[in-house]
Formats: structure tokens, sequence, C-alpha cells
């Protein structure tokens, strides 16, 4: 593990943590775990007087709380639904909810940071702590597993126990519950994203991406949210054939989907136009979406890999494999299994785009010889 790099200061970290009798030592070679999940908090630690202390900045960041500093009282400020805790540096005491408690040790300042002695935090801020014998590392328990957001003000939190969802929307204010996600019961970590909408209006993302039984899963749940109300959510569920995936283009146009339907974004955060994979396609099963702008969507068919293009302004689909691939060589195409991943390998896929010109690649499944065909769209 690294040593702790302000050792060199010894007698300066001493003076700060003013434990005139005490030790300041690097950490032994043990981790720190929250919810079964290793921390960056395991590199940061010290030991003082055989206590571990963190960086209170990310034990917060850890638990879902947002932090704000007060130089002027040396007060934090930490935040996340229903707690607030206030800490001080050089102060046991502790205000949970407008509630004093006491802490073990007073934070203290070393190195610009403020560090707090784990145990007597974690459970100021409503987790336990327990030490695996079997291996010497730290484990920290956090049941509402808050995951949060920022953007242009305003803070969201999804519990990833129970999948309800919080807003902050100013600096002031206070974590308001504005509606849930129907998680399904996950030990995987969840990612919170916000994409602006429009003036006043959210995309939120909550993904979980894992890998297992040599397939990738995706779990993802959206939820459009205008002026602190949510208008409407989308979730879906994927399991793909683990693979190095072609070279994607990023999507210029803000959607959401379930697998089976495709709802784009009016700039203005209105709910624009819902396309119907099944019905235009003419295929029956899961879609996932590989690009989308605001003249064309790619989808791809998950049981077969084919790959569709949507015309947005008209509404019309067109098969790319059909329109694209040869036709000696959609022989094989057109029987294969969407879940081999010798299959998904060699699918036609989107390399780059000039205008209305999309330049694709594909492989023939004999022999695996790589061919590029071009796709022009109509102007519209």
């Amino acid at each position: 593990m690294q040593k702790w790099k302000q050792s060199l200061g010894c007698i300066a970290a001493v003076l700060v943590f003013a434990l005139s009798t005490g030790t300041v030592h690097a950490a032994k070679e043990s981790g720190i775990l929250l919810n079964d999940k290793s921390t960056k908090m395991g590199s940061s630690q010290i030991i003082v007087k055989g206590a571990t202390w963190v960086p209170l900045k990310e034990l917060a960041g850890s638990m879902g709380y947002e932090l704000s500093w007060n130089q002027k009282t040396r007060a934090a400020v930490l935040i996340r639904p229903g707690r607030e805790v206030i800490l001080k540096a050089d102060s046991k005491i502790v205000s949970t909810n407008s509630i004093p408690l006491m802490l073990a040790e007073a934070p203290n300042i070393l190195g610009g940071k403020l560090y707090v002695h784990l145990v007597s935090a974690v459970s100021a801020m409503g987790g336990k702590t327990w030490t695996d014998k079997s291996t010497g590392n730290i484990m920290l328990v956090d049941e509402p597993r808050f995951t949060s957001a920022s953007i242009q003000g305003r803070t969201y939190w999804v519990s990833q126990k129970s999948g309800e969802i919080f807003l902050r929307s100013s600096s002031d204010g206070k974590p308001e519950s504005i509606g849930t996600f129907q998680l399904g019961e996950s030990p995987y970590s969840h990612w919170l994203q916000i994409k602006s909408a429009g003036k006043e209006s959210d995309l939120l993302l909550l993904t979980d991406k894992h890998y297992a039984m040599f397939s990738d899963f995706s779990n993802g749940y959206q939820a459009l949210i205008q002026n602190g109300k949510i208008v409407k959510q989308m979730d879906y569920h994927t399991r793909i054939p683990a693979y190095p995936h072609p070279a994607e283009l990023p999507s210029e146009q803000l959607y959401m989907t379930d697998g089976k339907n495709v709802q784009y974004m009016n700039t203005d955060g209105s709910l624009g136009k819902l396309f119907e994979l099944e019905k235009g396609s003419g295929r029956t099963g899961d879609f996932t979406v590989e690009y989308a702008a605001k003249d064309v969507l790619l989808v791809r068919e998950l049981k077969h890999a084919g790959l569709f293009a949507i015309h947005t302004f008209s509404g019309e689909f067109t098969n790319l494999s059909e329109e694209l691939i040869s036709s000696e060589d959609r022989k094989d195409w057109d029987t294969a299994d969407g879940s081999d991943p010798y299959v998904v390998t060699k699918m036609l896929a989107l390399k780059k785009r000039e205008g209305n010109v999309m330049t694709f690649t594909y492989a023939a499944l004999p022999n695996g010889k790589v061919k590029t065909v071009v796709y022009t769209l109509n102007k519209e």
C-alpha cells in the first residue's frame, strides 16, 4: 500500500493532530470497503493511536453526501436525503439532524484536508462498521446506498436499495422525494448521470453495467424531469455476448428507451416523437440504440444482430442489413444468431458519418473478410 506521503513531515502532522502521547503512521495492508465494494479511502487512511482516520471528503462522497465547507466557522455541512450532518474541525461535537452527538475524536485538518475518525464519523453519518478478521479489511455498511449527481445547482439522489428519487432544487433547500425507479434486486452499483434536456428539464439516467457468464448485462432506468416533476419514466434490461465492441459514434440526440420503443426529447425538454421498434421493423424482441441524431436513429435487433435505420422526420424504417450486406453474404446473415460472439464481432456497424453519408463495415461470416459499405440519407 502507498506509504503515508505526509510522513515526510511527521513532526508537523503530530502537531496538527495535537496527540502528544500518540503515534501517527501509515496504515497497514488493509482495505476499506463500502457495501462490499472497494473504495479509494484505503490508500489515504492513516492510523492514530491504533484508530483509522480518513479524509472526510472521500468518506462523504462514497456515502452519497453533498459536502460544503465554511472556512470562517471551520465547519463541514453534509447533506443527503433524510440526514444533515455538521462537523467542525477540532470539536468532538457533531450535529446530526440538529441532534448533538459526540465523536470519539475531534476532526483535524492535515495537509489541507479534514480528517475524521472513521468509525465514529460513519456512525454519525448513518452507517455501520466492522472488521473482517480473515482479511483485515474495514467494512462499512450504508443501507440506502445513495448515488448522486448535480447539474446547474440541482442535486439528485437515488437510493440503490429502494429506488426512491430525491431532488434538492437549490443550495439552501432540502432533498425532497419526487418518485421511484422500480429497481430489481442487484448487488451491483449503479451510476447516476444527468443530461440537460432544456430549461428546468433534466434527463436522469441510472445505469448498472456488469459482466457475468461471458455476457455484458445492462440495466438502465430513465426519468424525464420538468420543474421538479417526473413526466415520463422508462427502463431497459439487455444481455449481450461480451466482445470488443465496434467503434461507436456519440449520439447527438437525447432519448429514452425500454428496448422496444424509443422516445425522443425536444430541445425545450418536452416529449418528442415515439418510435415503436417492433411495429416499425416487423421484428419481435429487444433492440438496443446504437446512434441517435435529429434526422436518423440506428437500432440493433438483438436476436439476429440486424441493424435498422429510422428516418425520424418521416418515421420510415430501413433494414440496413438487407440494404447494405450483399445478397451472397446475406444468406448467412439472415439466419445468424445474434447471441453468438463470433457473429456479433462481424455485424454491420457504423464507423463514421460525413453529412448525409454514413460509412459502415461488416464481415462475411464464412471467411471473416471485412467489407466497407456506404448509406446515403435522403434530405427531408
